[in-house]
């Protein structure tokens, strides 16, 4: 499979990881996806509370474990989220959380292109 310019996920970086194990990339995916979704809600109610400890903690760890599976896009934000101080309104928080969100759901969609091509394989 092809990186394509847009993919949720930086195929070379989890080839790194994976050492080309497929069904490897996809369960460390599942589980980061898991995680990540988690993480996220966190995030959402720490801003809803003002707590930006938490917030930034959180961002944080998100970038680093986005980074270690080449989820790039979402390390990106949370990297903008981590970046934000404790002046700047809580609607930018709100932003890169539900533009993370619509990034884990495209990375949900890369696994399950990933369990296709992976039934497909194993047929041949």
């Amino acid at each position: 499979m092809n990186q394509q310019p847009d993919s949720p996920v930086n195929l070379e970086q989890l080839n790194q990881i994976s050492e080309g194990d497929i069904e490897f990339e996809i369960e460390v995916l599942q589980v980061y996806v898991e995680d990540v979704s988690q993480r996220i809600e966190t995030i959402r109610d720490a801003v809803i509370r003002n707590d930006w400890s938490k917030i930034m903690g959180e961002a944080h760890h998100l970038k680093g474990s986005s980074a270690n599976v080449g989820a790039l896009q979402i390390q990106t934000l949370a990297g903008q989220l981590e970046k934000l101080d404790q002046g700047q309104d809580q609607e930018r928080a709100i932003e890169l959380i539900n533009d993370m969100f619509g990034k884990i759901q495209a990375v949900e969609l890369f696994i399950h292109e990933k369990l296709a091509t992976l039934s497909v394989q194993k047929k041949i």
